[in-house]
């Protein structure tokens, strides 16, 4: 899987990835877990960016992550697998 590729540029709000069926994942940079988050944890109007700063990889515990905004494979519309 190519995470780059499922990532979108733009930086929208919770709200936003939910209305347009997205996902909101976190990816850590130092032990390369990927995983799924619940809309529920955040507010509505919290931008994608912004979450960065507040998590942390249950893994290993490093707060150098990255909350992404995820889409649908465009060629057989599965969701990217978490991994990690």
């Amino acid at each position: 899987m190519n995470l780059h590729t499922s990532i979108e540029t733009e930086d929208p709000t919770v709200d936003t990835l939910y209305k347009t069926d997205r996902r909101l994942a976190i990816f850590c940079r130092h032990c390369g877990r990927f995983r799924y988050m619940n809309f529920a944890r955040f507010t509505g109007d919290q931008k994608v960016s912004s979450l960065s700063e507040t998590l942390a990889c249950a893994s290993c515990g490093s707060q150098d992550v990255e909350a992404v905004a995820v889409s649908r494979d465009p060629d057989n519309g599965y969701w990217p697998a978490e991994h990690s």
